[in-house]
């Protein structure tokens, strides 16, 4: 932490610790025992056992395979993580992308995906540990583990983080250029009213996502975002079939390119990728400093996504180590720091720079109020109704 910065910093920790009361706790669990499942022996890379730099765990580097599949989000690590994590290991981390936990789940479901390492969103952890897809965690080689926020643990899609934990966490809501908006974004009406979006016509976007878009409807319209009476989800059908002549499209991937560059001017976004839109995303594109973030009055979305081994994975002492590393606080700041979601590691929190804690407090991350107004998707059976609702839009 840089000195002098302590008030902020109580500020951000006090938002995180709050967003942790909003989880959810069902019934049911899959049980409270620890240890993993199988731990395949892959081929070796050479070298001996040594200790890793930076944590607790001793690392028989026997064990490591040469490589490690890591199926991700779109812009979400540093690319120079994974550069020292192969100098320190001498393991090479392929990186696939998906854009939706949809997506992510079809290809993991058809099986021999070749992935290790998964980043599924809370309610996809769920699905994927009831499949058997997942494979439960040894915390014996995940020590750095100590570091995550407590409060981020134990929620309601992994009670006891048996399969999962936390990768990083966001909250969605509206990216805006303030140029074109002077007077700001206070409401979803700036993405619903056709009055009003009739003056950006193909210059904003919705998120391709089947609980998120229509979320952001049911909110706007007054309900709960998990709300699956066939009257709203009527009512949020029609709305989003009246919206979709206007919109440049349904875009998960590269909302954050097309916002710094001026190609949007407002959009329905995650807070890490609005904030990348901002800062811009190191090599990658500039930013642009008229980007802001907002959740609309009537409310928005919170989510978590979590590090999971497949229960297929040919590398999981491997995956293992992996995980322990991107825990480890000074690599987990970093990881923030360039790809602007939230990170539940505490002691990485404290090593952010004050630029990030800034732009927090301007709006990329919730504070005490912005939590008020902020729901958790749900799944369930009744749920299920979301995706007949997203396949008719689509394919109006």
């Amino acid at each position: 932490m840089r000195t002098g910065h302590s008030k902020l910093m109580a500020l951000l920790l006090i938002a995180i610790l709050t967003l942790a009361a909003c989880g959810r706790q069902p019934t049911g669990s899959p049980g409270s025992e620890y240890g993993g499942g199988a731990i395949t022996e892959p081929t070796a890379a050479p070298g001996a056992t040594q200790p890793s730099t930076g944590d607790e765990l001793q690392v028989d580097r026997s064990r490591l395979s040469r490589e490690l599949r890591f199926f991700n989000w779109t812009d979400y690590i540093d690319p120079s993580i994974l550069e020292d994590f192969e100098k320190e290991y001498g393991v090479k981390v392929i990186v696939d992308l998906f854009d939706a936990n949809e997506d992510m789940l079809a290809k993991v479901r058809a099986g021999r995906s070749g992935y290790d390492i998964v980043t599924p969103s809370d309610y996809a952890v769920e699905i994927m540990w009831r499949d058997g897809l997942i494979a439960k965690l040894d915390k014996s080689l995940l020590p750095n583990l100590k570091y995550i926020d407590p409060n981020l643990l134990n929620k309601y899609f992994d009670p006891g983080n048996v399969y999962s934990v936390p990768y990083m966490y966001g909250i969605t809501g509206i990216a805006y250029n303030r140029s074109f908006f002077p007077n700001g974004v206070d409401s979803w009406a700036a993405l619903f009213d056709t009055a009003q979006i009739e003056k950006y016509r193909g210059q904003f976007s919705m998120l391709d996502d089947e609980r998120e878009t229509p979320g952001a409807a049911l909110k706007f319209l007054g309900y709960s975002l998990n709300e699956t009476s066939p009257e709203a989800l009527k009512k949020v059908q029609d709305l989003l079939i009246a919206q979709k002549p206007y919109l440049a499209g349904y875009n998960s991937s590269d909302v954050n390119r097309k916002l710094a560059s001026g190609e949007y001017i407002i959009a329905h976004a995650w807070s890490g990728s609005a904030l990348q839109a901002r800062n811009g995303l190191g090599d990658e594109f500039s930013g642009n400093p008229e980007i802001a973030f907002v959740i609309p009055k009537e409310g928005g979305m919170i989510w978590m996504d979590n590090m999971v081994i497949l229960a297929d994975s040919p590398n999981a002492y491997t995956a293992h180590v992996f995980m322990n590393f991107l825990m480890r606080p000074d690599i987990a700041a970093r990881n923030a720091e360039y790809i602007g979601y939230l990170s539940p590691n505490v002691e990485g929190i404290k090593l952010l720079p004050q630029e990030i804690i800034d732009l927090y407090n301007e709006g990329f991350a919730p504070d005490d109020e912005v939590m008020k107004r902020l729901e958790w998707a749900i799944r369930n059976d009744q749920t299920a109704a979301f995706t007949n609702l997203w396949t008719a839009v689509k394919g109006e």
